[in-house]
């Protein structure tokens, strides 16, 4: 008897240990432009990640016939953040422009440090951009 209780408390901390694990948050901060109306839609899904990374300022402009968006991040913390981002692009349509080569990219903050991170659409149909921030823990 003493041994099956034993046995059933390791069987259930093993089983709240994995369901722990799984439980990493992979939402993050988006940061949404239309490049024809001007608009920008910040929305900050993850409640960890908004109280580390802040969105300064959204500024577009066009080279060589093609969209580009610079987005201007600040840490909120002390120490280093380590995060990664990607920049996708949208037709008119809302129809995302070649996904497969947009990949997420590493992006280390320094503490209270401000940093500026820009896409360029690879097509001239891209209209909108959309910034995807998540903690880089939400990667693996």
């Amino acid at each position: 008897m003493k041994q099956t209780n034993k046995l059933l408390s390791v069987v259930l901390l093993t089983a709240g240990l994995a369901a722990l694990t799984g439980c990493v948050e992979t939402a993050g901060t988006v940061v949404t432009t239309d490049h024809t109306t001007g608009s920008t839609l910040v929305l900050e899904d993850s409640t960890r990640l908004k109280d580390q990374i802040q969105v300064l300022s959204v500024n577009y402009d066009e080279v060589n016939g093609l969209k580009r968006v610079h987005i201007t991040l600040q840490s909120a913390k002390h120490r280093r953040l380590r995060l990664n981002y990607r920049i996708s692009w949208f037709d008119a349509n809302g129809m995302e422009i070649d996904p497969d080569t947009k990949t997420y990219r590493n992006l280390l903050v320094e503490g209270r440090d401000t940093v500026t991170v820009t896409g360029v659409a690879n097509s001239a149909a891209g209209v909108k951009s959309k910034l995807r921030v998540r903690g880089l823990e939400a990667a693996d």
